[in-house]
């Protein structure tokens, strides 16, 4: 009874587990566009094939490289893409292609599992949640999915002819390589695939029968031999031939090398963080090594039953993904089934340690779904649920502009912007994309990484006769250019700004356009200009961008941020009722846009200009929810409530902020904790704030009250000497204190603490008069 009962709590967990994988499969396909550029560039490709009726063998898109050689190892990809985007309603169309394939690729994977773990579902279950937490990042719409589909396909294909050696199983990788080298080159990983298993078995059998095992090969691996020998065969069935089937090969290796290291899919990730920290953080990291650890153990614990296949698979996979950081999906799915199968041979076996391996597995998958449940909850996970295209991430409204102003080059983009300008742009315009290195060469793509030192940059302008500079908003170029006087930008959105150069054929659009304010400053630093009149000029010119922005057509404000926020700042610094009720109106439609913590910190200075306490607070507090290290909105919260007589919970606000602070914590931050400590009665807080305002400050008035508090303070701790050595320092910088003191004495009298009324009436006997008894 008790087997039965456990056996149906572990099949019960193994099913929510499944359910769970449905749900995140779904969230994690329905994404704005984001992440990856690439997409648009496969999109103008796949369109190219369709309208030509072939695969291109030069690049058509750059006016850099164009003509050069270009082996498109993705053209059946785009294909594809591009009729599901154009036939199913753009980004719905993609969704729908991204939510196929993922399902399918989940799906695939379950019934593998299923198939090397007996049935076990609640195995399978807790395997395929921690395979979707190691993976979720790269599941976007790229033709790595189909690699991965692919993939999870051979593994199940070889997989079941093992089990049921059924020839169809063997056949059937001959199709699907054809599809898959014409869809994305990673095809030549099934060869690999193949190879392991073939390989694996020879070895397998060598290890139990000897050499003679070479004379009793049976039916079933003579077909496998055989597969292993016609899928690399069949593999130059696509239009390059063979050129295709080494393109992996060559496009990692020698010069391009340089290159790859330098983008961030190929980069290697850091040992220490991918498998030796203990942090579940980030998720899937973690996933990364319980799998990988998982793995070693499996291995370990089965070895008397080891298949070497699994063992060259999951020694293949842990190498790349500790190579490339875009391996580690990879690896999850490769790793997997092999793990499975060693975990399910051990608990066939009876292992003494059977129960534990079971409750093991079952809550590892159950303690990642919670995670997952954590990251999909995030309130930046949410922000990019939807479809189509994020504005905060592509250059949605200067590429709008240049359309309509018909700005098409020569034009400098930034390395990310080059596959959007492909799809956007009116004419061939393209510097650089990321088809680095297949169609641009390392030493080209070196030159463009060199545009932060002034000459290579000029160079690079009088090489290509370069009129226009499309550049990320955060990127230190970006200032650089602004700072540079042959350009000016004249439009910028939430991640790019738009130069021109001058003295050439924009300079009608520069005289319209041209902005003073910096543009490309970061969100935490932004530099107005000085004084009334430039303001003045630059809140006109922010206005124009916005209207430049909203001819795009994308309705009233055009659901850009930064130009409000810009605009908000503006009002705010001019000052005055009705500047900073349109600083409030500006900042809330940034804030509607992105509800980032600078934003919110903003609205939440230009309230309390406006002496809307309550109202300025929300927001500080906002903006500390958004960043819980930002230090800013710590303070001015605090501040805030120390305004509205809230000193107890000034003072939490407050000490928060010095802690976090440490070193760099403000004058104005000690001088009101001190100030918010003493108001209820936490007087050893206050002297130890008001200690370190008094050192920071150089204003001989501050420096006096804080001498004053510091007096009250010790004296409340009945440190009198002490308290006597301050006041006497606040007298000396401001004599106005002898007076002040008198009455605190008298005070001091009327509640029976004579003793401290009368040092304090004998440090004031010692004193000259102040210029009010005078």
């Amino acid at each position: 009874m008790i087997y039965r009962k456990n056996e149906r709590i572990k099949w019960i967990c193994g099913a929510v587990l499944l359910v769970l994988v449905t749900v995140f499969i779904l969230l994690a396909t329905y994404q704005i566009q984001h992440r990856d550029s690439d997409i648009f560039w496969a999109l103008s490709a796949g369109q190219w094939i369709v309208g030509h009726l072939s695969v291109p063998t030069t690049d058509p898109f750059s006016y850099t490289f164009a003509g050069s050689e270009w082996v498109d190892f993705t053209w059946g990809f785009q294909v594809i893409a591009h009729f599901f985007y154009t036939l199913l309603g753009g980004w719905t169309g993609l969704f729908i292609l991204q939510l196929l394939v993922s399902a399918l690729i989940f799906a695939v994977l379950y019934v593998n599992l299923n198939t090397v773990s007996a049935g076990r579902v609640w195995l399978s279950g807790s395997f395929l949640i921690i395979v979707f937490a190691a993976a979720f990042p790269r599941l976007f719409i790229r033709p790595h999915l189909f690699g991965i589909l692919f993939l999870s396909l051979y593994l199940l294909l070889l997989n079941l002819h093992e089990k049921k050696e059924r020839a169809i199983f063997l056949l059937m990788l001959l199709p699907l390589q054809v599809l898959w080298i014409n869809i994305h080159s990673s095809a030549v990983l099934g060869v690999f695939i193949v190879w392991a298993y073939a390989s694996g078995d020879i070895i397998d059998g060598f290890i139990k029968g000897g050499i003679g095992y070479f004379r009793e090969i049976n039916v079933s691996r003579k077909r496998l031999l055989a597969a292993s020998l016609l899928v690399p065969l069949v593999s130059v069935i696509n239009p390059y031939g063979l050129k295709l089937v080494l393109f992996p090969f060559v496009h990692q290796a020698g010069v391009n090398a340089d290159a790859l290291r330098h983008i961030g899919e190929w980069v290697r990730l850091p040992y220490r963080e991918l498998f030796f920290s203990l942090y579940p953080y980030p998720v899937n990291h973690f996933a990364f090594r319980l799998i990988f650890y998982g793995g070693i153990f499996s291995f370990f614990v089965n070895y008397r039953r080891l298949r070497m296949r699994n063992l060259i698979i999951f020694a293949a996979v842990s190498y790349m993904a500790a190579t490339h950081a875009r391996w580690t999906a990879l690896f999850a799915f490769c790793a997997a089934p092999a793990i499975a199968s060693n975990v399910s041979a051990y608990l066939d076996g009876g292992g003494r340690a059977s129960k534990k391996v079971e409750y093991t597995v079952l809550l590892s998958g159950v303690f990642v779904a919670l995670l997952m449940v954590g990251v999909f909850s995030n309130s930046k996970i949410r922000e990019n649920y939807g479809l189509g295209v994020s504005g905060a991430n592509f250059p949605v409204g200067t590429v709008d502009f240049m359309k309509r102003e018909k700005i098409t080059g020569p034009l400098y983009n930034s390395y990310v912007f080059g596959g959007y300008l492909i799809f956007n742009s009116p004419g061939r315009v393209v510097f650089i994309d990321g088809r680095t290195p297949t169609v641009y060469s390392p030493y080209f793509f070196w030159t463009t990484r060199l545009v932060n030192n002034t000459p290579s940059w000029k160079r690079l302008v009088a090489e290509y006769n370069l009129e226009a500079a499309l550049v990320k908003i955060e990127k230190p170029f970006c200032s650089k250019l602004y700072h540079d006087e042959d350009w000016s930008p004249v439009v910028f959105d939430d991640v790019s700004v738009l130069y021109l150069k001058k003295a050439g054929k924009y300079e009608g659009i520069i005289s319209q356009r041209g902005l003073d304010v910096n543009p490309c400053a970061g969100v935490k630093k932004i530099v107005l200009p000085s004084g009334e009149e430039r303001l003045e000029k630059t809140k006109v010119q922010l206005k124009g961008v916005i209207t430049a922005l909203e001819d795009g057509g994308k309705g009233a404000n055009a659901g850009f941020a930064r130009p409000h926020r810009l605009l908000g700042l503006v009002y705010t610094e001019l000052g005055g009722e009705e500047n900073l009720k349109e600083a409030v109106k500006e900042l809330g439609y940034a804030l509607s846009v992105s509800d980032d913590s600078y934003t919110s910190y903003d609205m939440g200075v230009a309230q309390g200009k406006l002496k809307r306490r309550p109202e300025a607070l929300k927001y500080f507090k906002a903006s500390v929810a958004g960043n819980d290290k930002f230090l800013k909105g710590y303070l001015a919260t605090g501040l805030t409530l120390f305004d509205m007589k809230e000193y107890g919970e000034s003072a939490r606000w407050l000490e928060k902020y010095t802690r976090l602070a440490d070193d760099s914590a403000e004058y104005m931050g000690y001088r009101t904790l001190g100030r918010a400590c003493f108001k209820v009665s936490r007087f050893a807080c206050a002297e130890r704030a008001l200690k370190r305002a008094a050192f920071l400050t150089e204003d001989d008035a501050e420096l006096a009250e804080n001498f004053y508090y510091l007096g009250n303070a010790l004296f409340e701790q009945g440190n009198y000497a002490r308290g006597i050595d301050y006041y006497r320092r606040a007298v000396e910088i401001n004599p106005e204190y002898a007076g002040v003191l008198k009455k605190l004495a008298a005070g001091l009298r009327k509640t029976g603490r004579a003793e401290g009324a009368e040092k304090i009436e004998a440090l004031v006997r010692g004193m000259p008069p102040s210029s009010a008894e005078l």
